[in-house]
């Protein structure tokens, strides 16, 4: 790599122990190979770029040069802060900030970035068969990282100049992922207009971007045959769900939604949802809904819909997710492999497919294909349509998240009316509902 010179007038040649490591600023590299490297450099090729210290003899960049110095018995050329001009200084303070200090990833990848920017601007882009310029294995080379970790940095940080708020995230390997969940996400909204103007004309389903409340109290009485819905928990899942990076309550999914799952907020919506489901379904409808595992939760919602005048079945239909689950302590407590759905009926109700037993077992999406932190499987949503409902019937979903249950009615040819009130988790709705759409012209 060709550096670029400070004025020889303005470079002097010191004893490498006159100059001072601030103990606050500790440069010292564990790599000595690396150092030794430098020193065989620095024999044949001479010192190229100096030292950089205050008028107090303390060191202000250049570390690995001083070691290599140090180590080989040599002088070491130096030069005082106050000659350098700006552009070169931050060079140096760059090679060492990132030679010497713990950075987060997000720090490193922002650093490295700047680094390899800013060498190209100085020294130009070197290109195949011609002299001079800087590469990205030339960056690697200087900082003791392979070229291959250059240009994931590099990556990274195209990312997080994108997506900030990615900056607290553990690893690369954690803001990458994350990265995926929000770009589809933004291409989601994108191009939800044109999603829309599809879906416009299907008489297969309804979507609508719109509080469940609000909703369902513009549809009229006795116009649906099942009630199926997936509401929030109350059980503040953003708290207890294990995000990005495997930290428990962390801010940012996987899939890039989040959700008002307070009790402040689900509870009074729960006791909404049992009041407007029974005036909204037919004699003959019946009602599922997801309510997690939490007794609490299951009493409180049985109890509404009870009072609302529905026909509840004492204990919740189980779905049993997997042999193994989610267990934030698995010190102290079995894994949770299965969640809870209550099933009501009305008084003139009748099964269609009878003798099914009360639990389920369907594995749930993974992690990589989900779009919401709350998806469920589109195998069991058509189960448990398939119990209670005819082709042609009427389902709503006041909570639809992504669409999970609209596809699964789709599919099982139940006309369906979802509503959502997250836009992204809508345009989500809406980008899976058009794909079903295309797959079944």
């Amino acid at each position: 790599m060709k550096s670029r010179l400070i004025e020889e007038d303005k470079i002097f040649v010191i004893d490498p122990i006159e100059v001072t490591v601030n103990k606050n600023l500790p440069r010292q590299r564990k790599d000595i190979g690396d150092i030794t490297e430098m020193l065989n450099s620095i024999k044949t090729k001479g010192q190229i770029q100096p030292i950089v210290i205050n008028r107090d003899n303390e060191l202000i960049a250049g570390g690995r040069r001083l070691a290599a110095c140090m180590l080989g018995g040599l002088k070491v050329r130096a030069c005082y802060k106050d000659t350098v001009d700006p552009l070169l200084m931050r060079e140096l303070e760059l090679e060492e900030n990132i030679q010497r200090k713990a950075f987060t990833p997000a720090e490193e990848a922002l650093a490295v970035d700047e680094l390899v920017k800013l060498k190209q601007k100085i020294y130009g882009v070197k290109v195949q068969n011609q002299e001079g310029g800087v590469s990205q294995s030339d960056i690697a080379k200087l900082l003791g990282m392979s070229r291959t970790n250059v240009v994931e940095n590099i990556k990274v940080a195209e990312i997080l100049k994108e997506f900030p708020q990615l900056g607290d995230m553990k690893s690369k390997n954690d803001i990458k992922k994350a990265a995926k969940s929000f770009e589809r996400a933004r291409d989601q909204m994108e191009a939800l207009a044109s999603y829309e103007e599809v879906i416009k004309k299907t008489d297969e389903f309804i979507l609508v971007n719109r509080d469940a409340e609000s909703y369902m109290k513009g549809l009229g009485d006795n116009s649906i045959d099942l009630f199926f819905s997936d509401p929030p928990y109350a059980i503040n899942i953003h708290e207890n769900a294990i995000s990005v990076g495997g930290e428990t309550g962390g801010d940012i999914t996987a899939t890039g939604t989040s959700y008002d799952d307070s009790p402040e907020y689900a509870l009074p919506l729960l006791e909404k949802i049992a009041l407007e489901s029974f005036r909204l379904t037919k004699d003959t409808g019946h009602a599922y809904l997801f309510c997690g595992r939490d007794r609490f939760v299951f009493s409180f919602l049985y109890d509404a819909m009870v009072k609302a005048g529905w026909l509840v079945l004492k204990w919740p239909i189980i779905w049993v997710k997997r042999e193994t689950g989610q267990n934030n302590n698995p010190d102290y407590w079995p894994s949770s492999s299965y969640e809870a759905i209550l099933f009501a009926r009305k008084p003139n109700s009748r099964i269609v497919i009878q003798g099914r037993p009360d639990w389920i077992q369907v594995d749930p999406v993974l992690p990589s294909e989900r779009v919401h932190q709350a998806e469920k499987p589109i195998m069991l949503c058509k189960e448990l349509i398939s119990r209670v409902c005819m082709p042609g019937q009427y389902m709503l979903d006041c909570c639809m998240g992504s669409g999970a249950l609209i596809e699964a009615a789709a599919e099982m040819k139940v006309l369906a009316l979802g509503c959502e009130k997250d836009a992204t988790s809508y345009a989500s709705a809406v980008a899976r509902m058009v794909k079903w759409k295309e797959k079944n012209k």
